[in-house]
């Protein structure tokens, strides 16, 4: 709504702007000016939304992945004791297979004819003792056989449903990264409106303000008050300059100062400052692009430290430690529930790979902060 109001404001005032009234020409380019200003902040707000929401759907797409491989692993395993089971049962098959090709030999004439018949009568009572234990293994044969084949049924039913699961958990990653490259498009569409004509124009706009209220003043005034205007101006600067530096310095000694806790730290630090600047790619880890875990992996794997791509899992691991003790290296949280990752360097400041418009950046923790951003604590990994 900002950005259409901003077009016809300029369409309109564009073709007006110059009268024989100054003082209204000032008033008309500073209502755009401000109009500009409205659109910029409401399209700025919108761009921070959706990669906020961007850095949420990641780690769900993440934890998604995760589900995935753990059920494929178990799918794997069951699918070994299906083989293993397959074994058993085709085995106690091949045993009743055997006793039954035995009894068949013997078939067709019942237990009295064999006794009539039988040229040694005595003998054959003797081998019906040998004859009722063959039919007792066989009964014993074939209740295995039913108890291991309905084992058997149970692990590949249990196989399949890990397979599902594990299916499930491809649609829900797939549906995820949908969902977040549809948030990144419209993040850049966000972007898009702000074109370079537009933020021209708006320069244009604010330079033809600043020139009518200059002179509007250089006709009001004569060259002494302009002196001392000036002298006030370069006095207050440099009163805001003081003050900027007094709050840095405050801002940095509110965090831990020191060496890095260990040589893989050390590494991970160095590593995440030799990709300042580099792109933000979601669920990248480099080597030519990032995403804030991404980042953190990468660095660490530098060191020969492997890690999870996880803003969640990687909160949920190593030593909590203080804003106060905090060492470069150690890996520090934001957002409720956790979706970024940021690598302490030092002095006050972190460095993450942020969001798509901006990349791998260096940022002062207390300039977070200040924005109201959820701090979700910090751990040492390295």
């Amino acid at each position: 709504m900002a950005v259409s109001t901003l077009a016809t404001s300029l369409a309109l005032g564009g073709a007006t702007i110059a009268s024989a009234d100054p003082a209204s020409d000032l008033s008309r380019a500073q209502a755009i000016a401000a109009t500009a200003d409205q659109a910029v902040a409401a399209a700025q707000k919108e761009l921070d939304r959706l990669h906020e929401e961007l850095g949420a759907i990641e780690e769900e797409f993440a934890q998604a992945r995760f589900a995935e491989q753990a059920s494929r692993e178990r799918a794997d395993a069951l699918s070994a004791d299906v083989c293993a089971q397959q074994a058993k049962v085709d085995e106690l098959r091949a045993q009743a297979a055997d006793i039954a090709r035995a009894s068949f030999q013997n078939g067709g004439v019942d237990t009295t004819t064999q006794l009539f018949v039988s040229g040694d009568p005595e003998s054959f009572l003797k081998q019906i003792s040998t004859v009722a234990k063959v039919d007792e293994n066989m009964n014993a044969v074939m209740q295995r056989f039913q108890a291991e084949q309905a084992n058997l049924a149970d692990l590949k039913r249990a196989a399949d449903a890990e397979l599902a699961k594990a299916s499930e958990a491809t649609a829900k990653a797939a549906e995820l990264e949908a969902r977040g490259k549809k948030n990144v498009a419209d993040a850049q569409a966000v972007l898009t409106r702000l074109t370079a004509e537009q933020r021209q124009a708006l320069a244009d706009v604010e330079a033809a303000a600043n020139a009518a209220a200059e002179a509007a003043a250089a006709a009001a005034a004569d060259d002494a008050p302009s002196q001392a205007a000036a002298s006030s101006s370069t006095s207050a600067s440099t009163a805001r300059t003081t003050t900027a530096a007094a709050t840095t310095s405050s801002a940095s000694s509110s965090f831990g100062t020191g060496a890095a806790s260990s040589s893989a730290a050390a590494q991970a630090v160095a590593y995440a400052r030799s990709k300042l600047g580099y792109p933000y790619v979601w669920a990248a880890e480099g080597p030519s692009a990032f995403d804030c875990s991404g980042l953190v992996v990468a660095a660490y794997r530098s060191a020969g430290v492997s890690l999870p791509h996880s803003s969640l899992t990687l909160s949920r691991m190593g030593t909590s430690v203080s804003r106060y003790e905090l060492r470069p290296g150690d890996l520090i949280f934001w957002y409720n529930p956790v979706h970024h990752v940021a690598i302490y360097e030092g002095n006050g400041n972190m460095i993450h790979a942020q969001n798509p418009s901006v990349g791998v950046v260096r940022t002062p923790i207390s300039q977070w902060l200040g924005y109201g951003i959820y701090y979700a604590g910090a751990k040492r990994v390295g």
